[in-house]
């Protein structure tokens, strides 16, 4: 059965280098040290997506005062559908996958950027 998710768009990133996908279940405190995380550490403009599962912990309302892209299931779609669905609505050519509990560390987005143009174009799906 597919769940019913809606998609919500916030604050535009129009010079965004990697979308970043993060699907989360009641776990605010780790999803906002994460999206904390990447805004302190990185050094390009990027675009957060989460995916939210229920949000009875009040993520849904943190999503919403953050300004961020997100999708939102009032039950618990699953991680599958938690990177998929917002998926849909990246707007950049790379897609970054995290989950709440991830933590960004300085630099991380520079790196992997000089990774992905040392590499042979069609190295990246």
């Amino acid at each position: 059965m597919t769940p019913d998710i809606s998609f919500h768009r916030g604050k535009p990133t129009p010079d965004a280098v990697f979308t970043i996908l993060i699907p989360s279940w009641n776990n605010l405190p780790y999803l906002r040290t994460c999206v904390e995380s990447i805004r302190k550490n990185s050094s390009r403009t990027h675009q957060i997506i989460v995916h939210i599962n229920e949000g009875a912990d009040g993520s849904l309302e943190w999503v919403k005062q953050q300004g961020l892209d997100y999708s939102y299931s009032a039950t618990n779609a699953g991680v599958c559908y938690g990177f998929n669905a917002p998926g849909v609505m990246a707007t950049t050519p790379y897609i970054v996958l995290s989950d709440d509990d991830f933590y960004f560390a300085p630099g991380w987005d520079t790196a992997l950027l000089e990774e992905i143009e040392k590499a042979p174009a069609d190295s990246w799906c």
